[in-house]
């Protein structure tokens, strides 16, 4: 799928989560996830930090697509598949907006009364707010961080 701004999933926005784990998806990600055709997130407990990866079926078809690129029979791919494909929900969004956030997922990321939505490109993250906060890292590193970049390819 080639993405252009409209597809891209930008921003940060918070919301609440209720008593009962629901959690309304912020009305830019709706959006984005209509452009796919979709009323669908597929949601993973982060391997690396404390939070939540979520996208549509472009995500998650980009992340199979790269685990499958492995050899077959490699650790690595099998162990992918395992913890990321093995913990992969898909929930779907009610009429308003609202996934309900299984117990596991949110104690994996600490979530409790409040969730930040993170947009990264093209998949969004579900933080802790206060968690989110610490892992933005400082100016300098961002700044030195932005001079590896190289020009933007052709087609997003």
């Amino acid at each position: 799928m080639r993405r252009d701004a409209e597809t891209l999933f930008l921003g940060s926005f918070t919301n609440k989560i209720d008593a009962k784990g629901r959690l309304a998806t912020p009305a830019r990600f709706r959006r984005v996830l209509e452009q796919e055709k979709s009323n669908t997130i597929y949601v993973i407990p982060s391997p690396d930090e404390p939070c939540l990866e979520a996208g549509g079926p472009a995500y998650i078809e980009n992340l199979t697509r790269s685990i499958l690129s492995l050899p077959r029979f490699s650790d690595e791919r099998k162990l992918l598949q395992k913890r990321l494909s093995g913990k992969t929900l898909s929930l779907s969004m009610d009429a308003e907006g609202r996934i309900v956030l299984p117990q596991a997922f949110r104690d994996h990321a600490n979530l409790n009364g409040e969730a930040v939505f993170s947009g990264q490109i093209d998949f969004f993250q579900i933080w802790n707010p206060h968690a989110l906060d610490a892992s933005m890292g400082d100016d300098d590193a961002v700044a030195q961080a932005r001079k590896t970049l190289p020009n933007a390819p052709e087609g997003l």
